[in-house]
């Protein structure tokens, strides 16, 4: 009987291995799941902040029966506040996001092209993503775990006389 092992030790050994692989490479495959989830959640709100100025664009392009703009800067604002809000966009803190003009809202048009063109843009809007800044410093970063994001809009006015 010398020379033979015990019946299983190989299967133990096998066993063994299988769990320092998985010790090594579990957490690659958090980082990469991780990172997977929080850049689908970076696409989200980029196309949420993205469609909300062209839904303000598209408000502030109209013309009302007079010529001009149908709608003033603050409904304009408050149209692409109502629309990140129906989103549940929220700030770096996790308050609901609040537009200000001037700060992070700009609403600007050029009357003196033909047509007049206007613009509405979006700065500085936060997206702190879920598990990536949990998971970052077990690899010895220090990041901070927000990142700005900004969208813009331009579109010819119907309009012939600016809004107020």
């Amino acid at each position: 009987m010398s020379g033979k092992s015990a019946p299983g030790s190989s299967r133990l050994g096998d066993q063994g291995v299988a769990l320092i692989e998985m010790a090594i490479a579990l957490p690659f495959l958090l980082l990469v799941v991780a990172g997977i989830v929080d850049l689908g959640m970076l696409y989200w709100e980029k196309q949420i902040i993205t469609h909300a100025t062209r839904e303000g664009a598209r408000a502030a392009a109209k013309a009302g029966a007079s010529g001009a703009a149908d709608q003033t800067v603050s409904q304009v604002r408050q149209l692409v506040q109502d629309y990140l809000t129906k989103f549940n966009l929220k700030d770096a803190n996790g308050n609901p996001l609040v537009l200000a003009s001037g700060t992070n809202f700009f609403y600007q048009w050029d009357a003196s092209s033909n047509p007049p063109k206007l613009w509405v843009e979006l700065k500085n809007i936060p997206l702190k993503p879920m598990l990536l800044p949990a998971i970052i410093p077990y690899y010895g970063s220090g990041w901070g775990g927000v990142i700005n994001l900004d969208a813009k809009t331009t579109m010819a006015a119907e309009w012939s006389t600016p809004p107020s």
